[in-house]
């Protein structure tokens, strides 16, 4: 396949997450990743399965933390489209130790990583995920499925990815398409 085979991709932000659920269970790291939607998260997945972004879809693609699972999982029984699951479309990682233990910790070193504009300062290395990191494993996935000849797919992810492809924050269960090839430029730092 040429480099500039294009593949449309319509990138779905999961719904709203119960972190209350983790935290009173006291998980740390990825056990924070268990959370499930909130009742308003349901609804919410409920509302982007009947996009019209959605038409043409052939898969969905998903994260497999517990809120984009449950929010894919949600779209597919709307829309009968499969899940494949990827573990590298899975949201940045604020603590690559995966010993956060609740959201203030990550607060923290979300607001280093800010400081930081998403990368490491030369000669140092932190706990969390850079920026390029995220663009190198989930842009792997994404030339997979261009390699395998989709025509269009769904992606339910995490904001932290979903920005690298569209330079701009999302909602909850915002759905917005972007045109996808293997040469495709990736934002950094916005």
């Amino acid at each position: 396949l040429r480099e500039d085979t294009l593949m449309k991709i319509v990138f779905i932000r999961h719904g709203e997450p119960n972190q209350a659920e983790v935290d009173k269970r006291g998980f740390i790291g990825q056990g924070r990743d268990l959370a499930p939607l909130t009742e308003l998260g349901i609804k919410q997945a409920e509302e982007v399965s009947l996009s019209p972004l959605l038409e043409g879809c052939q898969l969905i693609v998903s994260s497999p933390y517990t809120r984009a699972l449950q929010t894919a999982a949600v779209i597919s029984k709307n829309t009968g489209l499969h899940i494949k699951v990827e573990v590298d479309v899975h949201e940045f990682i604020l603590d690559k130790t995966f010993q956060v233990k609740n959201e203030a910790e990550n607060e923290v070193l979300h607001k280093e990583f800010q400081s930081c504009l998403g990368e490491y300062p030369e000669g140092e290395i932190r706990k969390w995920e850079t920026i390029t990191e995220v663009i190198n494993r989930s842009k792997a996935v994404l030339d997979k499925y261009v390699d395998l000849g989709y025509e269009k797919i769904a992606v339910v992810t995490h904001g932290g990815v979903i920005r690298r492809y569209t330079g701009a924050g999302f909602s909850h269960c915002e759905a917005r398409e972007v045109d996808y090839s293997k040469d495709f430029t990736c934002y950094g730092w916005n």
